[in-house]
């Protein structure tokens, strides 16, 4: 049987630093997420589901050991001290009962992620047919608006 040589690894001193820097940014946004007693968050509908950049936020905030923990009891969320106000926007109409019902997941997957992490205390503020047409955007943005005025202080 022929020799073969070891594989080679060459560390690029940039990918490392970046990836470095990378990991301290995400403990940062752990970091912060954990102290806040209230968090707002802004997420209007892309494609049916949230935007990338809160997925990416999500992600660094969705630690084991940290904001839930396996048990024999199955998960159990460990940050839900906090309140949580998610403004929600969609240009149509995704509410129970209606055709379009099977494809939101933007509110649900937030319920559901938080509920994961132990967040009960979730309020939504919903903008919902923004695309529908000027008049009911306008409505819409009012109403949300309204809903954010209702909003009881910390």
């Amino acid at each position: 049987m022929e020799d073969t040589p070891p594989a080679v690894v060459r560390l690029d001193r940039r990918a490392v630093l970046e990836q470095v820097q990378d990991l301290a940014a995400g403990q940062t946004v752990l970091e912060e997420f954990l102290a806040a007693d209230i968090v707002v968050i802004g997420a209007p509908m892309y494609n049916f589901t949230i935007p990338s950049q809160l997925k990416a936020w999500i992600d660094r905030i969705i630690v084991s050991g940290k904001t839930f923990k396996y048990s024999d009891k199955g998960v159990e969320g460990l940050a839900g001290n906090k309140r949580v106000i998610i403004a929600i926007s969609r240009g149509g109409f995704y509410g129970a009962g209606t055709p379009a019902a099977v494809g939101e997941h933007l509110e649900t997957y937030l319920r559901w992620v938080f509920g994961f992490i132990g967040v009960t205390n979730l309020e939504f503020i919903s903008a919902d047919g923004v695309q529908v047409g000027p008049e009911h955007r306008e409505k819409a943005l009012a109403g949300a608006l309204q809903a954010a005025t209702n909003l009881h202080a910390a």
